[in-house]
């Protein structure tokens, strides 16, 4: 299935859809050879097109790309802050706008394929637009614009909407900004319309695994509407310039309930109930409850092995840091600050003992077995280690990253393997549900039972009680700034529970504490555990070596990953983040230029971009 969704691409009589222009991307034509009247004949039609959308969604062609996504957030740290999120590009560091953006332009590229298909789609007649299959490959476009125009929502907030196919001709060619409030709700009015003509999987022809289904639309509504409408209510509490005029979020956050509601009455309590880690080492998720878009691992696609993080037990060039370990409670359910029979964090072991399941299973501890037990690498790589030495297996943090590691199985085992790649669960769109009802103030037990609970559950935590949540003093967790005590413990559990699948980032932005918690000079692990290790019988029969001027720990012996760099020494400014700019992303500068000289229009910048 997955080649036929996946290698079957649209006819070459649209290859120029994705042809370049000097001038302006939008200023594309798709037809120049063949009769267009041609092809709009079929359903298969519909369907040949629609397969070659879905190379829209985020691409499978690298090692450890959600990992990535989440790379200098505060749930993990690379090697240096020029690779992080928000120091990937030189421009940043000075504020200047860049000239041009391949995300801009690949974005709209991107739209202009999909409203070329929802403009042309008529031509194959009425009775196959309303049968079952042409209703569903037609939802799945509206599904696709949904997702794109979500990216450039999150990149830039408010930007020109586009629903049509543009000429040089045409006055929507050069258009102002939307309204951000206004754009998300075209976005949530194409997932509708999705909704509306997608079926559930299974209950139908095109439903099937790895397609787009009724559910994966309703989940992305879900996401679309707690990133808008968190964003709008959280900015508009802090007073930032990203505020939206007159809004407070509140339609949105309706919006999330709406469908969780149709979600939650279709799915019920159904998730993975084995081992939170084998949950993200399947090749193939169409049998794994719970994951409502997937792309399966085929190695006849010819994309080679590929894994969310193959290095991750020996480093990967990464690490977890420790405000994300520090965030998982103790099986019990009590925060490890409030907790009398916390060990510390001198040992890994020590770390993961009597703390949720979900921890031990995130990031390894020596009780796991080595990383050649691991990674089926043989001799290599007996431990793990810490070194300044530049290498994709060493470790930032001491952290090192457990989940999303391939068992040995799936490495080196004659035929190189790999894992599917998930880019949506339930699991999300459950702690979307508490989240947005916790925000508009009408959270019940009822409701953390079946959302919260349903996932704690599953690993044998103590379940989530709302008294006795609300009851917890003290500093509890005050680094979320000052929300509720509930609200805190929802925003905790999405952290823990999505930890490393490329969601923090956003929720930092629509939280509006992204300059509070990023801004900062992160820690690692307990640097002596490592020390000791090198020094003792196995380490050095491993041949694993490391002195303690080969690394940087600050006052209480934490690591201190960047630590080469002075701003990222103890005391240090950290992260050079600028809370009135840098939640969005710049708009390209040329683009600004063209709008002005060609349609008369001001194209405005978003705050304080030069």
């Amino acid at each position: 299935m997955c080649k036929y969704i996946f290698k079957l691409r649209i006819l070459l009589v649209f290859a120029t859809i994705m042809s370049s222009c000097n001038e302006k991307f939008l200023e594309r034509y798709p037809l120049d050879a063949i009769s267009n009247e041609a092809f709009w004949t079929t359903d298969k039609d519909l369907e040949n097109y629609v397969n070659g959308l879905y190379d829209i969604l985020p691409a499978y062609t690298a090692y450890a790309p959600k990992y990535d996504w989440e790379n200098g957030s505060d749930n993990i740290i690379g090697d240096d802050s020029g690779s992080t999120i928000l120091h990937s590009n030189l421009w940043r560091l000075s504020g200047d706008a860049p000239q041009t953006s391949s995300t801009w332009n690949g974005l709209y590229d991107n739209i202009r394929k999909v409203n070329f298909f929802l403009e042309q789609k008529d031509k194959v007649g009425e009775a196959i637009l309303s049968g079952v299959r042409g209703k569903h490959f037609v939802g799945e476009a509206y599904f696709f614009r949904a997702w794109v125009n979500y990216s450039l929502l999150t990149n830039y907030g408010g930007v020109p909407y586009i629903d049509k196919v543009l000429t040089t001709s045409s006055k929507e060619l050069y258009t102002s900004r939307m309204a951000r409030n206004e754009f998300a709700r075209k976005i949530i009015d194409d997932l509708d319309i999705a909704v509306e003509k997608l079926q559930w999987k299974g209950s139908g022809p095109a439903a099937v695994s790895m397609r787009i289904t009724k559910e994966s639309a309703l989940a992305f509504k879900i996401r679309v509407a707690l990133f808008e409408g968190s964003w709008e209510y959280y900015h508009k509490k802090a007073g930032t310039p990203f505020t939206v005029a007159n809004q407070d979020g509140t339609a949105f956050l309706n919006d999330v309930i709406i469908a969780g509601d149709a979600l939650i009455a279709k799915l019920g309590q159904s998730i993975y109930m084995k081992d939170y880690r084998t949950l993200f080492n399947q090749d193939n998720y169409s049998a794994i409850p719970g994951v409502l878009l997937y792309r399966h691992y085929l190695p006849s696609d010819g994309i080679g092995h590929r894994w969310w993080n193959y290095t991750g037990a020996g480093g990967g060039s990464i690490g977890l840091t420790k405000t994300l370990i520090d965030d998982y409670l103790m099986a019990d359910g009590t925060p490890i600050e409030l907790s009398t029979s916390y060990k510390g964090d001198n040992l890994l072991e020590d770390v993961v003992n009597g703390r949720d399941p979900r921890l031990g299973q995130t990031i390894y501890h020596p009780s796991l077995g080595t990383v050649g037990q691991i990674t089926g690498r043989g001799d290599l790589f007996k431990a793990p280690g810490i070194t300044t030495k530049l290498s994709s297996y060493r470790c930032t943090t001491g952290y090192f990253a457990y989940k999303g590691v391939a068992p040995q199985d799936a490495i080196y085992n004659g035929n190189p393997g790999g894992q599917g790649f998930i880019y949506m669960r339930y699991e999300e769109s459950l702690l979307a549900y508490a989240e947005a009802k916790a925000i508009l103030g009408s959270l019940s037990q009822s409701d953390l039972d079946k959302t919260v609970n349903v996932l704690r559950n599953r690993v044998g935590m103590a379940n989530m009680v709302m008294t006795t949540v609300n009851s917890w003093g003290g500093n509890y967790l005050k680094r979320y700034m000052n929300e509720s005590n509930i609200i805190n413990e929802i925003r905790r559990e999405r952290r823990v529970e999505l930890a490393l699948e490329g969601l923090r980032y956003d929720d930092l932005r629509r939280w509006a504490v992204l300059d509070k918690l990023i801004g900062w000079v992160p820690q690692g692990a307990k640097a002596q555990q490592f020390l000791d290790y090198a020094n003792s019988v196995d380490g050095k029969a491993a041949g694993y070596k490391l002195v303690a001027a080969d690394i940087k720990v600050d006052s209480k012996g934490y690591l201190l990953p960047i630590g080469f760099r002075s701003d990222f020494l103890e005391g240090g400014t950290g992260f050079d983040f600028k809370a009135n700019r840098d939640y969005l992303n710049a708009i390209p500068k040329a683009q600004i230029i063209l709008y002005k000289e060609k349609g008369g229009v001001d194209l405005i910048q978003n705050p304080n971009w030069n």
